[in-house]
């Protein structure tokens, strides 16, 4: 009986924030209120949840997504939980991008069932990709066997239809490759890259990354040089993933290129892939950088020498 009181108090702090919501007032302080919600109180929530605006609502799971990357303490699962049913697409895309902590089965279970059957292809989409970090618990023996086959029945099924929607297809492939190496996800990576379709292409090279496999280095290698800048752009992507030192001098060379976003990929990959190979590499490109890559590459530098101290001798 005691705590019915702290219970009351709580709930008009939600229906206070709730009404301020609907007249577009959104503060710092009434978003914490929807940190750590209980059962009963997402319950409350879901049943008012579609009076607030449409846009008030999407713009609360921004803050909500903003904010618990700020200040670690916050938890909007249950909140977010409640806009992955909300009857605008929008808001339940953001709400799944938004909930990229949670590896929760339950979660793992509706992500799957989004994929195949929502009714926005954006949402599907969306879905598609965050079941890339369950693929990856898969790839390191953190996902239960059953599931690990569950997932990778599904983004097979996915990639292999021919009636899935294009960016739901290519976004399967790419968590598909965090699963890891085997002949059938090979055969579908392989088959995607050399479709002659360009987006397929780029999905297939993330997805060669994602897998980890060194027999995919020759491909992401001569990609790096393409004369297409989305295709250099996802080589280097994936020459970060897999980590290989052979793969610097290639890198190199794209960081050096006129395509900005080629060049920031491939600083990235650089300090990715880490070692002393990759300090001379950004020490080199530091000598002719201009201003706008300057500050990545200085970034860059402090993470992967960060990593070497450990391992330098005293003097």
């Amino acid at each position: 009986m005691a705590t019915e009181p702290n219970q009351s108090k709580r709930q008009v702090a939600l229906d206070t924030a709730i009404a301020a919501f609907r007249n577009g007032e959104v503060t710092e302080s009434d978003l914490t209120r929807f940190s750590d919600l209980s059962r009963e109180d997402s319950r409350r929530i879901a049943a008012v949840w579609v009076s607030i605006p449409e846009a008030t609502r999407a713009d609360l799971v921004k803050r909500f997504d903003e904010l618990s990357e700020s200040r670690v303490e916050l938890n909007f699962g249950r909140i977010l939980r409640v806009a992955l049913d909300d009857p605008s697409p929008v808001v339940r895309q953001l709400a799944t991008a938004a909930l990229w902590e949670d590896e929760s089965s339950e979660l793992f279970e509706r992500l799957l069932a989004m994929m195949a059957n929502d009714d926005s292809i954006d949402v599907r989409a969306e879905a598609a990709s965050a079941l890339e970090r369950f693929a990856h618990q898969a790839a390191i023996g953190k996902l239960a066997s059953d599931k690990t086959n569950q997932l990778r029945s599904h983004l097979l099924e996915a990639v292999r239809n021919d009636s899935t929607p294009y960016v739901v297809r290519r976004r399967a492939l790419e968590s598909l490759g965090a699963i890891g190496t085997d002949p059938e996800i090979d055969r579908q990576i392989s088959e995607a890259y050399d479709s002659g379709d360009h987006g397929l292409q780029c999905s297939a090279l993330f997805a060669m990354g994602r897998t980890l496999d060194p027999s995919w280095l020759p491909t992401i290698l001569a990609d790096l040089d393409d004369d297409d800048a989305e295709l250099r752009f996802e080589a280097a992507r994936a020459a970060g993933l897999l980590g290989s030192p052979d793969l610097l001098p290639g890198l190199i060379d794209a960081a050096q290129g006129e395509d900005a976003e080629v060049r920031h990929a491939a600083i990235s990959a650089i300090a990715q892939i880490g070692g002393r190979g990759a300090s001379r590499a950004l020490e080199r490109l530091a000598e002719e950088a201009g201003e706008a890559d300057m500050e990545l590459i200085e970034l860059a530098q402090d993470e992967v020498n960060t990593l070497l101290e450990p391992f330098q001798t005293s003097s």
